[in-house]
């Protein structure tokens, strides 16, 4: 399995498939080509989910921006049905005196990337696939702390690594929750993140508190990652509220020194990781179930080790939190990062404490007889059933309805 790295990067939203994916595919191209002399201009064609929610997406931005001191014309063809994968793009360099220079690229989810005929091969880091690979690999060493695993594994400045990614991810809840105004694109979607904030501190209930202060912090990274900001791929930007929101919640409320807070942050990612592993992380390949479903497993992961429970409660919590998400269409109105996806992200962190809470009361009564295992490869098998109009193309489901 890959390292942690690859999984946590930051990038510019809305989309970590269809903008940082795009950007940092555009990025290489470049790097590749076999001449920067006399260009002439480059051409970008879009194909699948890339095509059909890329103005949405902005992903014809993103490439203009890496192309700026060119010409470059970006092509939407919605007619190639035929593809290796939903978000697959061309990058064309014309030059002068005629000669073409071409890759094409699978933006596979995450902001991670392949060229077609090549694979995503980034060192493997860690010597297991599954959660009950690691249990085996802790058991055969004597270890209980998942941390040690990552710490034994990755390089030597992984947590601040971590570090860096979870400031960030806090700084820009801060940050958004004092904005307004309205989201980009035609939906006329206003900010809420601050005005949630204010009930939230006005509210009486400890238990109604709770679930709007979760839901005005990730608002405010989702609204963010709208805007287009720089937001860490926790573990997708379309996904990105749902982890900042519980450890910032532990962060302002319980007091939770920030060294915890990391090492916690970093369990969670090793989690997720296993679901990129075995599945995807890719809303266009799975369904959102493999996005905020992905995300919802790392935050109850998070939560679990932060609040010192074991190995199997760590596992129970993120069962149960991907379980109640298994079959979760794609479904973003006009191509936009917004509806549904802000709310599902408040949604999903409340979803992901409660699954925490599960953990920690309900397990030592019963043993789960679903595994993570089992329910990451349920979600994949689901997700290949889903329609392809219910996989990030706008062309189903809440898009249809409401367009």
């Amino acid at each position: 399995m890959k390292s942690l790295k690859e999984l946590l990067i930051i990038g510019p939203g809305p989309s970590s498939s269809h903008t940082i994916g795009p950007h940092r595919i555009c990025l290489s191209f470049l790097k590749k080509l076999p001449s920067t002399d006399d260009i002439d201009r480059f051409e970008i064609t879009l194909y699948g989910s890339l095509a059909l929610t890329g103005k949405g997406h902005s992903t014809d931005s993103i490439i203009k921006e890496v192309f700026s001191e060119y010409p470059c014309q970006v092509i939407f063809n919605t007619t190639e049905t035929h593809l290796k994968h939903p978000n697959t793009m061309q990058c064309v360099c014309i030059y002068r005196n005629g000669k073409i220079f071409k890759k094409r690229y699978l933006s596979i989810g995450g902001g991670a990337f392949q060229e077609e005929d090549g694979v995503y091969d980034p060192k493997e880091v860690y010597p297991f696939n599954t959660f009950g690979e690691l249990r085996k690999y802790m058991s055969k060493r004597r270890m209980t702390d998942m941390y040690e695993v990552i710490e034994k594994l990755e390089d030597k400045d992984i947590f601040e690594y971590g570090d860096n990614l979870m400031r960030k991810s806090f700084m820009t809840i801060e940050s958004s929750l004092k904005k307004t105004g309205y989201l980009p694109g035609p939906l006329h979607l206003n900010d809420v993140s601050k005005e949630i904030y204010k009930r939230a501190l006005a509210c009486p209930s400890c238990a109604e508190k709770r679930i709007l202060l979760l839901t005005a912090y990730a608002y405010a990274t989702s609204e963010a990652n709208a805007r287009g900001e720089m937001v860490v791929t926790n573990p997708t930007c379309g996904s990105s509220g749902v982890v900042p929101a519980v450890l910032y919640y532990e962060f302002r409320v319980h007091h939770y020194a920030m060294k915890r807070l990391v090492k916690s942050y970093l369990v969670g990612a090793l989690v997720c990781n296993i679901i990129k592993q075995n599945a995807s992380l890719s809303g266009a390949l799975l369904g959102c179930q493999a996005e905020i479903g992905s995300a919802a497993a790392f935050a109850a992961a998070s939560l679990s080790y932060l609040h010192n429970l074991s190995v199997h409660q760590i596992e129970y919590a993120s069962e149960v939190a991907m379980e109640h998400f298994l079959g979760l269409t794609c479904d973003p109105v006009d191509g936009y990062v917004q509806i549904p996806c802000i709310e599902r992200n408040g949604m999903a962190a409340i979803h992901a404490y409660a699954a925490f809470l599960f953990a920690k009361d309900i397990s030592p009564y019963r043993v789960n007889r679903v595994s993570f295992d089992n329910v990451i490869k349920a979600m994949n098998m689901t997700g290949k059933e889903i329609p392809s109009d219910l996989k990030e193309t706008s062309l189903g489901g809440l898009a249809k309805v409401i367009s």
